[in-house]
């Protein structure tokens, strides 16, 4: 009778229980929050006691350091994910076992991507579902006229015109000023939003620059809010022109807005009101771009009108602001960062995806008419 030899099952922990327990919990924790989009008063309840807090807590520790801890985030988690996967690659080729080595990276991974999108989900997803900034302002985003459109266009460009003159200039007649500068007087300058909206009131806290900005620059991005720390982060390496409107876009966000549109309307408005002629001329030029894009599509013949009344100085300016992001235009990585983000947008509740950062014209058109049409005669 041969000797048979029974062979040992692997133990209970080579499966990674723990893991697996975490991605399901995590996964359980998004999907309860996407489910509970529908409960107005579970949602606000969200917001109310773990996110908003969450945020002013995190936004007010991490300006105790100059770095972007947002930045150091991601860059040991990919770095710990490469060092990981480098590691599981080695046991896979050199040890036994690699089924269950396999396994084991698999869960990890999913374990991490699962945590992270739950962290999204709980700590931002609510924000879309709290009283908007239109709403708690009373400022209409209705509807708009084609000729009240037109009114509001020419306005803004003949602020941009006014503007470019005040600000700096380097030799090949850019505008040229102080990156650090406007960094430095962001949280100020926000200040004349927050007293004219008071949902707009909050810790005084700097956005943090970036250090690789140029991977922003790759990704389409030209700032962003970091739900995990609550810092408003700011892309360094793209061009001045329109950095001054970006930190006050981020900064809204950091008090409590969440619909792009939204920010870029606090934007525009906070610079315009600003003592300082480089965030007078970015809030300017923004509204300038967005009105002109929407009248654009409306009536060209009064766009094509409106853009030739623009001074060479100020189109100078957006030609060299154009010909930066040109580089990144139709790069794979950029339109996979677009891809998600989109996605992200939509599946909370922002519809139009990233063409929802045009809808600020309609905030636009009806704050400034009144404004527009006596400055015009």
């Amino acid at each position: 009778m041969d000797n048979l030899t029974a062979k040992k099952r692997p133990p209970l922990r080579d499966f990674a229980p723990a893991r697996c327990a975490l991605a399901s919990l995590a996964l359980f924790t998004a999907l309860g929050i996407q489910l509970l989009r529908g409960s107005e008063g579970a949602i606000l309840w969200i917001y109310s006691h773990i996110s908003r807090p969450y945020h002013l807590f995190m936004g007010r520790l991490c300006s105790h350091v100059d770095f972007s801890v947002a930045e150091a985030f991601y860059a040991v988690l990919i770095l710990g994910a490469l060092a990981y996967l480098a590691v599981s690659a080695y046991r896979l080729v050199r040890c036994a076992g690699r089924l269950l080595q396999l396994w084991r990276t698999a869960a990890t991974l999913a374990m991490l991507a699962a945590m992270f999108w739950a962290g999204l989900c709980l700590l931002w997803t609510p924000y879309y579902y709290a009283p908007g900034f239109s709403e708690q302002s009373g400022v209409d985003d209705g509807p708009v006229e084609v000729s009240e459109l037109e009114a509001v266009t020419r306005y803004f460009a003949a602020l941009a015109n006014e503007y470019a003159e005040e600000v700096p200039r380097g030799a090949d007649g850019l505008c040229d000023y102080s990156r650090e500068g406007i960094v430095n007087r962001s949280a100020e300058v926000f200040a004349g939003a927050a007293a004219a909206f008071p949902c707009l009131e909050g810790e005084a806290l700097e956005p943090k620059g970036i250090h690789f900005s140029r991977i922003m620059s790759y990704l389409d991005f030209t700032g962003f809010f970091f739900p995990f720390t609550g810092e408003a982060n700011l892309n360094m390496d793209s061009p001045a022109l329109l950095l001054p409107s970006t930190s006050q876009h981020e900064i809204a966000h950091q008090r409590g807005v969440a619909a792009e549109q939204e920010c870029n309307f606090v934007a525009i408005f906070s610079c315009l009101i600003s003592d300082y002629a480089d965030y007078r001329y970015a809030g300017a030029a923004l509204g300038y771009i967005y009105l002109g894009n929407a009248l654009h599509g409306a009536d060209y013949g009064a766009w094509e009108e409106v853009y030739r009344s623009l001074s060479d100085t100020v189109r100078g300016d957006f030609s060299a602001n154009n010909a930066y992001w040109d580089q990144f235009e139709d790069s794979v990585v950029q339109e996979a960062s677009n891809s998600v983000y989109d996605s992200f947008l939509k599946s909370n509740g922002q519809e139009l995806g990233r063409q929802s950062y045009g809808k600020c014209v309609d905030l636009l058109v009806h704050y400034y008419l009144d404004e527009a049409l006596e400055a015009l005669g």
